[in-house]
């Protein structure tokens, strides 16, 4: 992939396959984001916005659920997260639970 392509500005334009796939090359590369970016001639703060924006998309919230009065307690609770990552985490009580999902949710400051 050719990094260098103007147009007329002077400045590189990438499409978003190419964001895509320097991103996923920035991750493989072991580098930091000053070498990686010396090495293929993008500009540091490119690569950073495009990071931050990735990073923006992808990020997990928490959301209130009402659990009606017919709702059985499990010994468990599994969490599926968007990357398919799944965490299970055993309960003692509904106390138990509620303690735990506001850890998590202070976890997000």
């Amino acid at each position: 992939m050719d990094t260098n392509e103007n147009i007329g500005s002077g400045r590189a334009s990438y499409t978003d396959e190419e964001r895509r796939e320097l991103i996923e090359e920035f991750k493989t590369s072991g580098l930091t984001q000053a070498a990686f970016c010396r090495e293929w001639n993008l500009n540091s703060k490119t690569l950073a916005r495009w990071l931050r924006i990735e990073r923006e998309d992808n990020e997990v919230s928490f959301c209130e659920v009402e659990l009606s009065g017919e709702a059985v307690l499990a010994d468990e609770v599994r969490i599926r997260l968007p990357n398919q990552i799944e965490v299970m985490v055993p309960l003692a009580s509904s106390a138990a639970l509620g303690a735990l999902l506001r850890e998590a949710a202070g976890c997000l400051d």
